[in-house]
């Protein structure tokens, strides 16, 4: 072969080299986009700032970031979202330590996931007019009782701590009407949450004396917390972890950004009192963690000091294990 053909016969290979090389290659077959997994956060009660965290979470996008198009469902009974949970109808709750205490007591096996607040923000709370100015000053009153079995044993601790007798006081059932029946003076004390009717008080203009647990003889304890059943977490962890990881988010977000996640709040549930939630979001932004290291955050100290005195109290009738009955392993 001569030096031309050979020549010749090298550029042809090289320009059919390059052809291949930069020939259009067929389009990847477009992959699904994964559908994002449904699941239900059940309330324990109609949306206030106890909730805001989830409401911030869901408007920004957090959720579907994490793989989840989340339901948030508003029960008629307060007590709904642990039973929904506990009998795996909904994935996720909003319960209180007690009620979760109570549960394992009886062999319902629900686990609470993080810390909704770090520090109970109930109280004891009086017209100032009444002159309740300590615990022992509720004798001969009348209180506003809910109908709960919790009622008597924490008010008369506190009461006894400073002398006071839980027999001299008048309870009044008025269902889950305190707050107006305090206010309109059928009662002389309530057991309000500061957050919510300790805000709507200073909107009334109404003055208040209020006996707050957290920092009191009663022991604190984590009121509202969010739950999980034992199944739920055993067969679906990452469900779990994705969740939680989107509500860290949404509270740590409502914590910086009071202003702002009021707002969201309100655009979720208009028939919030504009006012209300947004001095309410403000009172309550810095106490959702507080003095803990990050948001949700549980001791177990608190889970065995409150379990023991409701045990001694007589409001469950079988001991605890209380690191059973809370983790904080899906915590970021």
């Amino acid at each position: 072969m001569s030096r031309g053909l050979l020549f010749v016969t090298a550029a042809l290979l090289c320009v059919a080299v390059l052809a291949s090389c930069t020939a259009p290659q067929p389009a990847p077959t477009p992959q699904p986009t994964p559908r994002p997994t449904g699941a239900i956060l059940s309330l324990d009660w109609v949306p206030n700032t106890n909730h805001t965290g989830f409401y911030v979470a869901l408007e920004k996008g957090w959720y579907e970031q994490e793989g989840i198009d989340l339901q948030i469902q508003i029960p008629s009974d307060p007590a709904a979202a642990l039973k929904q949970v506990a009998y795996g109808n909904t994935e996720f709750g909003v319960s209180f330590q007690e009620e979760v205490t109570i549960a394992r007591s009886n062999g319902i096996p629900v686990v609470s996931l993080a810390a909704i607040i770090q520090h109970n923000t109930s109280a004891f709370a009086s017209l100032a007019e009444t002159g309740i100015q300590r615990a022992r000053d509720i004798e001969g009153k009348r209180y506003a009782s809910y109908g709960l079995p919790i009622e008597r044993p924490i008010l008369g601790q506190l009461m006894a701590c400073d002398g006071g007798d839980i027999e001299k006081v008048e309870f009044i059932d008025v269902g889950f009407d305190a707050f107006p029946a305090l206010i309109a003076k059928r009662v002389d004390l309530a057991w309000i949450f500061l957050a919510w009717d300790g805000v709507q008080a200073e909107i009334m203009g109404v003055e208040l004396n209020s006996l707050p647990l957290y920092g009191s003889c009663v022991p604190d304890y984590y009121t509202p917390l969010i739950i999980a059943g034992e199944t739920t977490i055993k067969d679906r962890p990452d469900l779990v972890r994705h969740f939680v990881a989107a509500t860290v988010l949404g509270y740590e977000y409502a914590v910086a950004h009071p202003q702002e996640s009021a707002e969201i709040l309100l655009r979720a549930s208009p028939e919030i009192e504009p006012e209300l939630a947004r001095r309410s979001q403000a009172w309550l932004s810095p106490r959702y963690q507080d003095d803990a290291p990050r948001w949700g955050e549980q001791k177990l100290e608190v889970w065995a000091d409150f379990a023991t005195f409701m045990l001694d109290n007589g409001l469950i009738d079988e001991a605890i294990d209380p690191t059973a009955a809370f983790t904080n392993e899906f915590l970021p």
